[in-house]
């Protein structure tokens, strides 16, 4: 099972590189007082997962900002206690390809979405997260902080293993407030 494994990991991460070189998007630095729009992307791990997320698009959306949600929910059937909407989308195992990367019409949209702002609120590094954001045409990527975080987002913060997803919005509107503060936006074509 160990060589299956390992294999699908190599498959993938042949992807992810295959991705990374073929997206050309506009990398910008952008303070939320200059965003227009933002997508963001959360592991389901129940409604209450969902709850932390959406009050966070919320909030977003009463500072004036488009807000879509898109979630990966680690079962084979798609959960019934939240709805699919024009702002949410979830996908599940059977929508995997065997690479683990999604084949899904929700995820295709998502990623070409040319989003101000891209959020990836996961916690820990799976195939799914890591897809979508190295995927994403977003022009500034915000995620936490990890070995492959490093190599895919604009902007990685470093969390303690025991922060919950509420935390960890905490941590990302207490810096923007400080990009706010600036009312520049950086330009990393020239960096």
């Amino acid at each position: 099972m160990k060589i299956i494994e390992n294999f699908k990991t190599f498959l993938w991460s042949q992807r992810m590189r295959k991705i990374a070189k073929r997206l050309h998007r506009r990398r910008q630095m952008i303070g939320l007082d200059l965003a227009k729009n933002v997508g963001i992307y959360f592991h389901y791990e129940g409604k209450e997962s969902y709850d932390i997320a959406n009050r966070f698009a919320n909030d977003l959306r009463n500072r004036g900002i488009a807000a879509m949600l898109i979630a990966y929910a680690n079962s084979k059937e798609k959960p019934t206690e939240v709805a699919e909407s024009p702002n949410l989308g979830l996908f599940v195992k059977s929508q995997l390809g065997f690479n683990r990367v999604p084949h899904d019409d929700i995820v295709n949209m998502f990623v070409k979405q040319p989003f101000d702002i891209f959020f990836d609120l996961s916690l820990t590094d799976h195939f799914q997260n890591l897809y979508i954001a190295n995927s994403s045409h977003a022009t500034f990527k915000v995620g936490r902080t990890s070995e492959w975080g490093l190599k895919i987002f604009d902007f990685t913060l470093e969390i303690n293993d025991t922060a919950d997803m509420n935390e960890f919005i905490q941590i990302i509107l207490k810096y923007f407030d400080v990009f706010n503060q600036t009312e520049t936006t950086i330009d990393f074509k020239n960096i």
